[in-house]
């Protein structure tokens, strides 16, 4: 643990570390790098989870252990503007706070929001940013339908996305896929030098799980999927589709849905597709529980809407299940996640949603279940491309390379 203040970082993040994506994404890293640098995170929490007494103190409890300094603020929802501008301003103010009073050398801006204030405030101050992208946000914005393309909101942060990248003194991304868009883009971008830092995992708290032979058509075979399902980005209605073809050709299939939107929405959405509800078990999950909620899961499901707004996503959830052994459905266009399934044959591409396409991808699973060493190679993937330590050594050298050594 850094006790000393001689090279001070302000996180800013509009994810709250108590959700999971924050206990995944943000304290992971930093965990593996407070013992260099000191840390200051100001983090926006649902309200529901501040009033968790019992994961407040767990994350309070690790934040002081590893010496970080944690600033937690509620983040507000509605009215949505407002609520917004809202945040904004407490943002702003907290940061030119730490970075006037000397506690902050280097600003580590945690997506577009948390950027904007941190370009903002260093104007004022002289403290550098680091714009850490984790996606496109107007082009997602635009594919689900919330920003009309060529508006004069969208317009205006197209603007000040060009701003913040020229203006940044370090700039990461998720994927490769990405960075060619944007320097092909702005060409202003093309001597700025990009990190890409995927989603990573903990491999302490992900591990291969070793599951009873699926490829037998009277063995239960679980098809799963985690995360947000509901809110624009994924293809439900391939997922249903999906399910229902795997269904057809092994009657003991079932779906399970480790998830915090509404059951009877998925309910709704499975019997417009034809789906028993009985097949289907939706649970929501802790941080913690994510692992033992996967384990009886032999594959798990991702179709995402691809396009330009996917090109810099990276599902922290393709992670953490390649880390536990389990394959991947997925779609192409979704940032490198095509390619990666591929490339360390960890699972099936789906093309499209055509019942050609998708009976052509579940082909491809039940054949590939049938690999003994499938479970070994996705624990081997993951390893390699989504480990926290090798992301977190990353950082390490652009935290260096900015503030000194």
């Amino acid at each position: 643990m850094n006790s000393g203040n001689e090279k001070p970082v302000l996180y800013l993040s509009y994810t709250g570390l108590m959700e999971p994506l924050g206990r995944s994404q943000v304290l992971a890293y930093l965990s593996r790098l407070s013992n260099e640098f000191s840390f200051t995170v100001v983090s926006f929490e649902k309200r529901a989870d501040l009033f968790d007494a019992v994961q407040f103190d767990d994350v309070k409890g690790q934040c002081d252990a590893l010496g970080i300094r944690w600033v937690p603020r509620v983040y507000h929802r509605r009215p949505r503007l407002i609520a917004t501008l809202w945040d904004i301003l407490i943002m702003v103010w907290l940061t030119l706070y730490y970075s006037i009073s000397g506690r902050s050398k280097l600003v580590h801006s945690r997506s577009y929001v948390p950027t904007a204030v941190a370009w903002i405030c260093g104007k004022i101050t002289g403290v550098p940013y680091l714009f850490d992208m984790r996606a496109l946000w107007p082009e997602e914005l635009v594919s689900s339908g919330r920003l009309r393309s060529g508006g004069v909101l969208y317009r205006l942060i197209k603007w000040a996305e060009k701003r913040m990248l020229v203006d940044a003194t370090g700039i990461v991304s998720l994927t490769n896929a990405a960075v060619s868009h944007l320097k092909g883009e702005y060409p202003a971008t093309q001597g700025k030098a990009f990190q890409v830092i995927t989603t990573c995992v903990d491999l302490d708290r992900f591990s291969v799980h070793r599951r009873s032979a699926v490829s037998n058509t009277d063995s239960p075979l679980v098809i799963g999927a985690m995360g947000t399902l509901t809110s624009g980005w994924f293809h439900l209605d391939w997922l249903f589709r999906f399910f229902a073809e795997v269904k057809r050709r092994r009657p003991s299939a079932t779906l399970k849905l480790v998830t915090r939107d509404s059951p009877d929405r998925l309910f709704s959405s499975a019997r417009q597709c034809g789906i028993n509800v009985e097949d289907i078990e939706i649970t929501a999950s802790t941080p913690q529980d994510v692992p033992a909620h996967l384990a009886d899961m032999a594959v798990a499901l991702m179709f995402f809407k691809a396009g330009v707004g996917k090109l810099g996503s990276a599902p922290t959830r393709m992670a953490e299940v390649l880390a536990c052994g389990i394959p991947v459905v997925g779609n192409a266009g979704v940032g490198d996640m095509g390619h990666l399934i591929q490339d360390y044959n960890v699972g099936v591409v789906l093309e499209d949603g055509s019942p050609q396409a998708i009976s052509a991808a579940v082909d491809g699973l039940l054949y590939c279940l049938e690999d003994a060493d499938l479970a070994l190679r996705c624990s081997s993937a993951a390893k390699e491309y989504f480990s926290a330590d090798i992301g977190a050594d990353r950082y390490r050298d652009l935290y260096r390379s900015i503030i000194g050594s």
